[in-house]
């Protein structure tokens, strides 16, 4: 096709037709992204590229899926050595150490008042009475205390001694340690636990029982009257004191003890509460390194009621001391307690002086 003829008679040629440059610019492109493909693939997978007589072989790792086959082992190492004999000695058991008998040395006590041991006079009137020990009441049979318990049941009650006195006083006694320290306890006659109603021995009538000195008493079956009883105690022993002495440690052995009802409180065989009472005791006062001491006042004729439980076997099992009332004899209770296995009745043994003999004596 003949192209435009300018002003001088001359043809312009504009060439051929545009429409075959985007299909060369496509090729190209192609062919420069097959070159980079390549030279990925040579770089990536030569491991994988293998050149044999039959020419070149791809071993696809995906397709390999043969299990490696394990290596070949060797002989096994064989270690010799001397035979090694060992032998297992038995163990022997410890041999316990035997806990020693406590050692009672005879007594001299003398009683004293609260106010002899305040005032600072009760050491003189021991020595001065050829004694070695010294008893006071800390506990009366009407329940008041002649101290501040930190019981509940005591301030509850009101029978706290209007101060401390006399406690830092016998603290001050056992710090010297020139005096054996006994604390008198009235157990179970106890006006204010039994008007409160707490462990009362009542008649077949259903009233409260009055003993001859109109006392009234509670139960040594009373759960909350012991506990009480033996946290007084564990306060006394904590205070200072080397002994404490239960006096009416028991059930009520004189008196109109016939019209007594048998209850909890008072079962028929009294002998099963108070023995666990004073077991009880023994055991938390020994931990504190305090000997448990007990009036004794029935005659424990063989054949007779016990009326108060405290039995010469109750006595021999339990308790440290037996101090004794002026009414009974040294000599029976000697024998009675011989039984149970209750030895050195000469330290043992308390008796009112005059009557000791070579034994242990309280005035």
């Amino acid at each position: 096709m003949a192209g435009r003829k300018n002003r001088y008679g001359y043809s312009e040629y504009r060439g051929r037709s545009g429409r075959g440059r985007p299909v060369l610019i496509f090729i190209i492109a192609l062919l420069a992204v097959l070159l980079v493909a390549g030279v990925a693939f040579m770089y990536f997978m030569g491991d994988y590229i293998k050149y044999t007589d039959r020419g070149m072989e791809i071993d696809w790792p995906w397709m390999n899926s043969a299990v490696p086959e394990p290596p070949e082992l060797s002989d096994p190492v064989v270690l010799e050595s001397d035979r090694v004999e060992v032998t297992v000695e038995p163990t022997q058991e410890p041999t316990p150490t035997p806990v020693p008998e406590p050692q009672y040395q005879p007594l001299a006590a003398v009683t004293v008042t609260a106010d002899q041991i305040r005032g600072g006079t009760a050491a003189q009137s021991v020595a001065n009475a050829g004694g070695n020990a010294l008893v006071v009441e800390m506990k009366a049979g009407s329940g008041r205390l002649a101290w501040q318990s930190q019981t509940d049941l005591a301030a509850s009650l009101s029978i706290n001694a209007a101060d401390n006195s006399l406690a830092q006083a016998v603290r001050d006694l056992a710090q010297a340690g020139d005096i054996y320290l006994v604390a008198r306890v009235n157990c179970f006659k106890d006006r204010a636990l039994a008007e409160r109603r707490i462990g009362t021995l009542m008649t077949q009538g259903g009233n409260i029982w009055y003993d001859f000195f109109g006392m009234s008493w509670t139960s040594p079956a009373n759960q909350q009257v012991t506990d009480y009883l033996s946290a007084l105690c564990q306060e006394l022993a904590d205070m200072g004191f080397d002994e404490i002495l239960l006096d009416n440690a028991g059930y009520p052995y004189d008196g109109q003890v016939g019209v007594l009802a048998t209850s909890e409180n008072r079962p028929e065989d009294r002998t099963v509460p108070v023995s666990a009472f004073y077991a009880r005791l023994a055991g938390e006062l020994e931990a504190k390194g305090v000997c448990l001491s007990v009036c004794a006042y029935e005659d424990l004729a063989p054949g007779d009621e016990v009326y108060s439980g405290m039995t010469a076997g109750v006595l021999a099992q339990n308790v440290g001391r037996v101090w004794l009332d002026a009414g009974v004899s040294r000599e029976h209770y000697e024998a009675i307690l011989a039984t149970g296995g209750f030895d050195n009745p000469a330290a043992r043994i308390v008796s009112p002086a005059g009557a000791a003999g070579e034994g242990s004596w309280y005035r």
